[in-house]
C-alpha cells in the first residue's frame, strides 16, 4: 500500500467505528494520534497496537522504514490537547447529540485555527454540532462505513458554513486513501442508509402486522435481496444506534405514520435494554452457551412481499437521483459497496422494469394511502 505523506489525522474515539478508522488509516503512514478515553485503555491500546505492527513486520508485510515510521508517528492518548497539531480531526465517538456537541465545545480550545475537524455521524446534521465560536467553515461531516477496509464509500456531508478550503483539503484526503465518496448538503445527508428507511420500515410493519415472523422476513430477504436481514442488521448496529437514526431521519418527513411502529418497536427495545448483539439481546436472543440458530426457515418467499419490499428500495435511490444528490453511476457504486452486492437499485430496475415498478407502487400507494409508496418521477 502506498503510504501518504502531508497529513496529521487525529481520530477521537476507541469503539468499533473509531478503533476501524485508526487501523485503517495507519497504513497509509499518516502521522496518527488518536485518542481514547484514560490510562488504562490507553495502554491496552498500545499493547494492541504494537502486537499487530510487530507481527506484520514479522510477516514481512511492512519494512523496517514503515514500521518505524508508524511507531514513531504515532500517538496513542487519554488526552485531548494533544490533537493539537493535527491538520484533520475525525470525530467517531458515541451516536449522542448532546455527547458530540460537549466535546466539540472543548476541542475547539486546542487545535489551530487551520484544522479541519470532522464527525464519522451516521444521522446526526453536523450544524447541530458545531459550537458557536464562529468557525463553523472549518467543519464537515465524513461518514465512513463499517468494515472501513472492505466498504470502498464514505459521505462527504457539508453544512451552510463549510468553506471551499475545508473541502478541498477533504476531497484531497480522501482521493489520496483512495476513497470513492458521495458529496451532498446536510439536507440530504447520510443518503445511504436514508434510502433503506422505507424499505426497513415496511419489513417491521410485515412483523407487527403479524404478516411473517422475524426470522421468515430476514431470511427472505437474504435469499432474495441483500447479504443480511433487516433484524440482523438492526441488532448489529445496535438497537439505541438504529434508534436515533431513524429518528433523525424522520425528523421532517411529511407522512410519520409510516414510520411510527419502527419507531415504537426501536423505542421498546431500547427502553429494556435490549440492544443487540452488544447487550446480549435485542430483536433476537444472543446467548453465548447456545449455537447460532438458523434464521432460514426453509419455507418459499412470498413474491408479492419480496417485489413490494424490492420497489420501496428502489424507488428511494430513484427519489435520491430527482434531488440531485449526486448521480446515478455514482449511486449505484455506493450502494453496492455498501451492501456488498453484485447489482445496485439501478440496475436491478432495468432488469425488473421500470413499468412493472411503477404500476407496483401506484397499487400498494392506493391501497395505503402511504407516501413512502409514491412512486419516483423517473420511474
Amino acid at each position: 500500500m502506498e503510504e501518504t505523506v502531508g497529513l496529521s489525522i487525529g481520530i477521537i474515539g476507541s469503539g468499533r467505528m473509531g478503533t476501524d478508522i485508526f487501523y485503517y488509516l495507519s497504513d497509509y503512514g499518516f502521522p496518527m494520534t488518536w485518542v481514547c478515553q484514560g490510562e488504562v485503555e490507553k495502554e491496552s491500546l498500545e499493547t494492541s497496537f504494537m502486537k499487530k505492527l510487530n507481527r506484520r513486520k514479522r510477516n514481512d508485510l511492512i519494512d523496517e522504514a514503515s514500521y518505524v515510521s508508524r511507531t514513531c508517528g504515532t500517538r496513542i492518548t487519554g488526552v485531548l490537547q494533544d490533537l493539537s497539531g493535527c491538520d484533520i480531526i475525525i470525530e467517531a465517538i458515541e451516536e449522542d447529540e448532546e455527547a458530540k456537541s460537549r466535546l466539540f465545545i472543548e476541542l475547539e480550545r486546542y487545535v489551530s485555527d487551520d484544522a479541519v475537524i470532522t464527525t464519522n455521524t451516521s444521522s446526526i446534521r453536523p450544524s447541530r454540532l458545531i459550537p458557536n465560536s464562529g468557525k463553523g467553515d472549518r467543519f464537515a461531516g465524513l461518514h465512513f462505513f463499517y468494515p472501513v477496509k472492505y466498504k470502498n464509500i464514505a459521505e462527504l456531508i457539508v453544512t451552510d458554513q463549510t468553506s471551499g478550503k475545508t473541502l478541498e483539503v477533504l476531497r484531497s484526503f480522501l482521493s489520496s486513501i483512495g476513497r470513492h465518496y458521495l458529496e451532498m448538503h446536510e439536507r440530504d445527508g447520510f443518503i445511504l442508509n436514508r434510502i433503506f428507511l422505507d424499505f426497513q420500515a415496511e419489513a417491521y410493519r410485515l412483523y407487527d402486522e403479524g404478516s411473517l415472523s422475524m426470522k421468515a422476513i430476514d431470511a427472505m430477504v437474504k435469499r432474495e435481496l441483500f447479504p443480511a436481514g433487516v433484524f440482523e442488521f438492526f441488532d448489529g448496529v445496535g438497537i439505541d444506534v438504529i434508534y436515533r437514526s431513524v429518528m433523525n431521519y424522520t425528523e421532517n418527513v411529511t407522512d410519520k405514520r409510516f414510520y411510527l411502529p419502527l419507531i415504537r418497536g426501536l423505542e421498546s427495545l431500547n427502553a429494556d435494554g435490549r440492544l443487540g448483539k452488544k447487550s446480549g439481546a435485542g430483536f433476537y436472543e444472543y446467548r453465548q452457551t447456545d449455537k447460532e440458530e438458523d434464521n432460514d426457515c426453509g419455507d418459499l418467499p412470498d413474491r408479492e412481499i419480496v417485489s413490494r419490499l424490492a420497489c420501496l428500495y428502489i424507488n428511494s435511490a430513484f427519489r435520491a437521483l430527482e434531488k440531485n444528490i449526486c448521480n446515478r453511476n455514482d449511486l449505484e457504486y455506493a450502494i453496492r459497496e455498501y451492501l456488498s452486492v453484485e447489482k445496485g437499485p439501478f440496475a436491478s430496475a432495468d432488469e425488473i422494469g421500470r413499468a412493472l415498478i411503477r404500476d407496483n407502487l401506484l397499487k400498494y400507494f392506493h391501497e395505503s394511502g402511504f407516501d413512502a409508496y409514491r412512486p419516483s418521477m423517473l420511474l
